[in-house]
């Protein structure tokens, strides 16, 4: 049974995208983790197949008397950093409700964010997916990206 690992600390966007999966790939075993630690955590101990990678990550979860440490606005990034630092191979796909990241003059649009990590992690980051939920293309495009990889 193919395996899929959700990172995303946003509980509505993590209850879309389980809900998406659910009724997309019913034969697929769907886990989730809310930060970057936890994912990382979850990666090596799962072996998932796909990873549905949040940009903007906590670094590790929130608990009734901490809210999950320092958010990064680049903590999918950082996850892939960690990935290959570990040396894990799992085909990653970004999705993120986010047109652009960063402040001033270290903004950086979707685009460039896409051409970036495809250019440093090409062995593990197979492209994105523009979250909206109030727009139905995203689930037209996730499906496409996973089945893509799942065959």
């Amino acid at each position: 049974m193919p395996k899929i690992l959700v990172v995303e600390d946003d509980g509505n966007k993590l209850e879309q995208l389980c809900s998406f999966l659910k009724e997309n790939f019913q034969s697929t075993e769907v886990r989730t983790a809310r930060s970057l630690r936890s994912g990382i955590v979850a990666v090596r101990k799962q072996a998932p197949n796909v990873v549905l990678l949040d940009m903007t990550l906590p670094n590790f979860d929130a608990t009734p008397d901490d809210p999950g440490g320092q958010t990064h606005k680049f903590g999918g990034r950082e996850f892939l950093k960690q990935l290959d630092r570990f040396s894990i191979v799992v085909p990653v796909i970004v999705v993120t409700q986010f047109i652009t990241f960063g402040q001033g003059n270290e903004t950086i649009s979707l685009e460039d964010l896409d051409n970036e990590l495809q250019h440093l992690f090409k062995q593990n980051y197979t492209g994105l997916v523009y979250y909206h939920a109030a727009i139905q293309r995203w689930k037209e495009d996730l499906k496409s990206r996973i089945n893509a990889i799942l065959g």
